[in-house]
């Protein structure tokens, strides 16, 4: 891959980064493709000092990562209705000089799951109630036509927060989602009959792999089962899910979505999906 003064800059920023995997994945692909850019890593004390930078520099795109996602709002010329819905950006492209944001994790998580299953008229077990959990809650409504969504957290006033946000979102565009998204209790869960469940919270992520979001009694059987962590790549509850005979999806998948629909945003080009997914499972053997 060469690099020359014609060279085009993307990146992410965030803080933590160093830990990213997303310069593997979009510089796979711009080799792949010929394309004479190249993707770094900055972290970042100040997003807005460096969404200046973005412009300065003319850096071509950017993702945005933990903790600035709903911050650089405040720093961009234009966002895309589904950010504004949902409350945060991870994705800029830099067009003329004015910075766009829009959101491709909602994407990402729809799109790992209606790959696997068409979720219309399906029940939604979603365990969580963080951004994670907010951003995948809200895809299920915008991308597909569940029949209901079941938020289930232990802590109960920021189940209800999420909710009531959702629902007021969706007023705004004229959907009435309200008697469609259900908050529970953990131990709640169980009395409801859910076709997929998915864990949006880092329960089971390295170093304390031997956690499950539930226990193996507590799935049932022939289900699908998604979690969002993709360190390990499977997980104590994909594992148990596995064991009662659920298709299962990894947290790799949604970040391979997500990533694939950034590429295609700035540079309007299909990603090339076999040599990002082939990168990506590359690098994670690699560092696990």
């Amino acid at each position: 891959m060469k690099i020359n003064a014609e060279t085009s800059l993307y990146c992410i920023f965030g803080n933590p980064v160093k830990h990213s995997f997303s310069p593997y994945i979009h510089n796979a692909a711009f080799r792949k493709l010929q394309i004479n850019s190249v993707y770094l890593a900055f972290e970042v004390e100040n997003i807005g000092e460096a969404m200046k930078s973005v412009k300065t520099l003319n850096i071509k795109g950017c993702s945005i990562t933990i903790p600035f996602k709903s911050e650089v709002m405040n720093y961009l010329d234009e966002v895309s209705d589904i950010a504004k819905l949902i409350g945060a950006v991870n994705t800029v492209i830099n067009e003329n000089n004015r910075l766009y944001g829009t959101n491709t994790d909602a994407y990402g998580f729809y799109k790992s799951l209606s790959n696997e299953i068409d979720i219309t008229d399906k029940n939604i077990a979603v365990f969580g109630s963080g951004g994670s959990a907010r951003a995948g809650i809200f895809s299920l409504f915008y991308y597909g036509k569940p029949a209901k969504v079941f938020i289930i957290a232990r802590n109960k006033e920021k189940r209800e927060i999420i909710k009531e946000e959702i629902i007021s979102s969706f007023k705004k565009i004229g959907k009435n989602i309200e008697n469609r998204l259900v908050t529970l209790e953990l131990k709640e869960w169980k009395d409801i009959e859910a076709d997929v469940i998915v864990n949006t919270t880092p329960l089971g992520m390295f170093p304390d792999i031997d956690n499950s979001i539930i226990d193996k009694s507590e799935i049932p059987e022939g289900k699908v089962v998604m979690d969002i962590v993709y360190n390990p790549v499977k997980t104590k509850f994909l594992g148990y899910a596995e064991e009662r005979n659920c298709s299962i999806i990894n947290g790799l998948e949604m970040l391979l979505q997500q990533g694939m629909k950034q590429f295609e945003i700035w540079t309007g080009t299909n990603a090339p999906e076999d040599v990002m997914r082939e990168e990506l499972n590359k690098i994670f053997i690699d560092k696990s």
